[in-house]
Order: structure tokens, then C-alpha cells, then sequence
């Protein structure tokens, strides 16, 4: 609807932008004769196919929205057995024939008049810069037809993406829209077709490529494998190095794991409330300047309602969804003392040297959730070749995220503080290890909470005398 809008919306956009250009040239008849047709075929031909192409839109929406539950929570993934193909449905079907059809003859219309500009060299000179708007509006039209078309009528034997649909927003703010949305299930080969094989050379650096200190799990995700090299037609030589980090982990961090909290998967209130007792010690060790980074929302909002509780805490703090990430991260660094709760966007791309962020809490390994639709497309994928789901798949994916997490703490040479992981699975299972190679160098505090927080304490207490 947006891009629709941008063509013509009451008279407005770019389409009524190139008709007072045109308008507006002078000369003799001969001159602006073609300005004056091109003005009525805009007003005929254009306009009209906006209309259709808006009315049509309208009507394959409302044959869309009954398909996905109105009290679905999460994705529903196409194409299964409990989701079945929404075309299989006449209404939609039909809606959604009308919808490619419309967009494609309004393309073609936005098309002629582009290529009529583009023609008359005056004219293209005059109206450069509408030129490149109807170009970008016909190139988004294109996409849009192709994009639904992929998610809902994609072509036979295609099996490369993920297709699913869910609902997004809030509906009791009106702002709940109806997503359809497709993913490649593996990267590797278009990665190769788009990019490896088009160029003579990639760089591909990251401070989270690496997983136990090896590229494996990051070449065989991105179509570099060995066995994907050797039955490429292609050669490609690899050239691997893992760049130590310049900081002294040893001295400006330590990593403490309690082994006396509730189980994650413990049902009830249990977790969360153990989280809420522990960020307002932590807090309380560190003087504020604490980032808790969740895997769940629901924790999220649970656990601040617990902080908030009897007249919360002398620290100010700041919730997720409740501000802007941007600033969010700029009023948590302003206050010099804040605690921060934030979820998956927080584990990445924040950065926060100094003072301001001094403690870290992790509540849980970030593992995928494994319904989700592309986690788990690409399981079946990996199961199907024989592979082991688990060890391939989201146990790298985990030691990454919680490599990317961990990095928000140290970002300079002078950073100093302290990363607690509230779930000890990186302690008792078999995959901690794996888990625990791919962090960073950090002496490792472990025990019942009160003995670990003796331990954060002198941690903390040395850095303030050293202060």
C-alpha cells in the first residue's frame, strides 16, 4: 500500500510530480506534444491501473486473513501436514491471480512511460530525478509479485526456501498486518551462484566467525565445505586466520555460572524470579551498569515486573520496548549506573565501552527455538542428509550467539567486568564444553550463588581501588 501511495495518492505522488513537470514546458506545438500525450496516457492509463492495483491488493488480503487463525501465536509454516497450501483455497486462488495480474499491468504501464521519458532526451534531461523514482517504483512492483508468488505459489519442485505466515503487532492497537515470508533453507548454493563464483576474491572477517577456534561450521553454512569445493566446478582457494584478541581477558574479566538456580525449563515463575533476585545483587555488586540479555520477551517483561515490585530498585532501568534501542542504549549510558534488559537485538551491535556497562547477565543459552520455521527447515534439511541436527547446527549457532553476547562487555582495552550465565547446561551437559571453547579466555568462578557472588564482589571491589 505504501508503494502504491507513492505512485498516486489523492492526487499526490510521483505520478502527479511528472504531470506538472510536463505541464509546465513551453515551446511550440511540436515541442510539447509529447509532453501532452504522455500526460494523457498517465491520467487514462496510469491512474487506473493504481486503482485496480490497490482494489485488487484490498481483495487479496481479505481472502488472506481467515487462513492464518486470528488466535495464532507464532509462524505457521506451509506446507505441512497441520498447514496446508493457502492457493488450495478457490478464494485465494483466484485473489491472488487478480493481485500478480494487476501489479504486472501497472509495471508495464509505470514501464512505458519510464522508457517514453528515457526516449526524448529533453524530456530525460528535465525530469531526471522522476525518472529514477518510476524505475524504483517499477522495480518494487516486480519484486512484490515475485516475492508473494515464492511464498504462496512458488514453482514446482522448488524446494530451496521456507515458506510461512504470522501475525505481527499488537491488535489491540490496531497495528497487527499479516506477514508472508520465505527463506532459503540452505545458503551455501546461492552464496556460491551469487557471490563466490562472481568474484575473484571475498573477504569474510567477524569478531563471531569462529567456533572452537575453527572455521568449520561457518564454510559449511556458507557452501565452502570441502565436499561442496570438491564437487564444484569452480576452484577456490581458501585462505583461513584466526587473529587472537588484543584484549587481557584473564585480568578484565571473569566468568561466573551459579549451580544452585532453578532449572531452565522449570515451569512456573521459578526462573524469572531467581533472575530478578540475582540482577538486583548483581546490581548491587557492580553499582548498577548491568546489561541482561534474555532469549525470551515474555522473561523479559516478567522479570522487570519482579524488579519493579515494592518500590524496584535504586538503579534506573531500562526495558526493551519501552524506548527506542537507539535510546535506550543512550539513556543507559547516560545514567552511569543503569540496568538494561534487552533481547535478541541486544546481543549484537551494542556497544558500550567503559564504565557504563561493568556486568553482564546471560539467562539462558541462546538456542533457536526449534519450531520456528527456518530452524526448523534446516534441521530437516540436515537430518535428511544424515547429519546430527544438534551438533551441526544449533549448538554452533548457540556458541556464536553467546560469543556475540558475551562481547558486548569488553570493547577496549581499559573495559573491565564480569559475565554471569544464570543457566549452567554450560557446566552439566556434555555440549558446555563446546560451549565454553568458543568464549573467550575468561577465568571461570562456578558454584551456589553466594559463593559465586563472593567472588563477583572482590572482582568488582578490585577494579574500584584500582579506580
Amino acid at each position: 500500500f505504501r508503494l502504491l501511495a507513492r505512485l498516486d495518492r489523492k492526487g499526490r505522488g510521483v505520478l502527479a510530480a511528472v504531470q506538472e513537470a510536463l505541464a509546465g514546458r513551453s515551446g511550440p506545438p511540436a515541442a510539447t506534444e509529447p509532453s501532452t500525450e504522455l500526460r494523457r496516457r498517465i491520467e487514462e492509463r496510469v491512474r487506473p491501473a493504481v486503482d485496480e492495483a490497490r482494489a485488487q491488493l484490498t481483495l487479496f488480503l481479505d481472502a488472506m486473513e481467515p487462513v492464518l487463525p486470528a488466535d495464532a501465536v507464532g509462524a505457521a509454516r506451509i506446507g505441512t501436514a497441520d498447514f496446508p497450501e493457502p492457493v488450495a483455497r478457490p478464494a485465494v486462488r483466484e485473489r491472488l491471480d487478480g493481485l500478480v495480474a494487476a501489479f504486472g499491468d501497472l509495471e508495464a504501464e509505470v514501464r512505458r512511460v519510464r522508457e517514453t521519458l528515457e526516449r526524448d532526451e529533453a524530456l530525460s534531461d528535465d525530469l531526471e530525478g522522476r525518472v529514477l523514482d518510476l524505475q524504483s517504483v517499477e522495480r518494487r512492483l516486480g519484486e512484490s509479485v515475485r516475492a508473494v508468488r515464492t511464498v504462496l505459489d512458488p514453482e514446482e519442485g522448488e524446494e530451496r526456501f521456507v515458506r510461512w505466515l504470522e501475525w505481527r503487532g499488537r491488535p489491540r492497537k490496531g497495528r497487527r498486518n499479516l506477514v508472508m515470508a520465505s527463506a532459503p533453507i540452505e545458503l551455501g548454493g546461492l552464496l556460491r551462484e551469487g557471490l563466490f563464483e562472481k568474484t575473484d576474491t571475498v573477504v569474510l572477517t567477524s569478531a563471531t566467525l569462529a567456533t572452537r577456534n575453527s572455521f568449520s561450521f561457518l564454510r559449511s553454512r556458507v557452501g565452502l565445505s570441502t565436499e561442496e569445493l570438491e564437487a564444484s566446478d569452480v576452484m577456490h582457494e581458501i585462505i583461513e586466520s584466526i587473529i587472537p584478541s588484543p584484549f587481557d581477558f584473564d585480568n578484565q574479566t571473569i566468568l561466573a555460572v551459579p549451580t544452585d538456580l532453578p532449572d531452565v525449563n522449570a515451569p512456573g515463575d521459578a526462573l524469572q524470579e531467581a533472575t530478578a533476585r540475582i540482577v538486583g545483587e548483581m546490581a548491587g555488586i557492580s553499582d548498577g551498569g548491568l546489561l541482561v540479555l534474555f532469549t525470551s520477551h515474555r522473561a523479559l517483561r516478567r522479570v522487570a515486573e519482579l524488579l519493579r515490585a515494592d518500590g524496584g530498585l535504586p538503579w534506573p532501568l531500562f526495558v526493551q520496548g519501552e524506548d527506542g534501542r537507539a535510546r535506550l542504549l543512550e539513556r543507559f549510558v547516560a545514567s552511569g549506573s543503569g540496568i538494561l534488559l534487552g533481547t535478541a537485538s541486544f546481543w549484537e551491535g551494542v556497544d558500550v565501552p567503559g564504565r557504563p556497562l561493568r556486568s553482564l547477565v546471560i539467562q539462558r543459552l541462546p538456542f533457536r527455538v526449534p519450531t520456528e520455521p527456518v530452524t526448523a527447515a534446516r534441521v530437516e534439511a540436515i537430518e535428511k542428509r544424515g547429519g546430527n541436527a544438534f551438533w551441526d547446527f544449533a549448538l554452533p549457532l548457540a556458541a556464536l550467539r553467546l560469543k556475540q553476547g558475551f562481547g558486548r562487555l569488553v570493547r577496549s582495552h581499559d573495559d573491565r567486568g564480569s559475565v554471569v550465565i544464570l543457566d549452567d547446561r554450560i557446566l552439566r551437559k556434555r555440549y558446555g564444553v563446546y560451549l565454553r571453547d568458543s568464549l573467550p579466555p575468561a577465568p571461570l568462578t562456578k558454584g551456589p550463588w553466594r559463593e559465586v557472588a563472593k567472588a563477583l564482589r572482590v572482582f568488582h571491589q578490585g577494579r574500584a581501588g584500582s579506580e
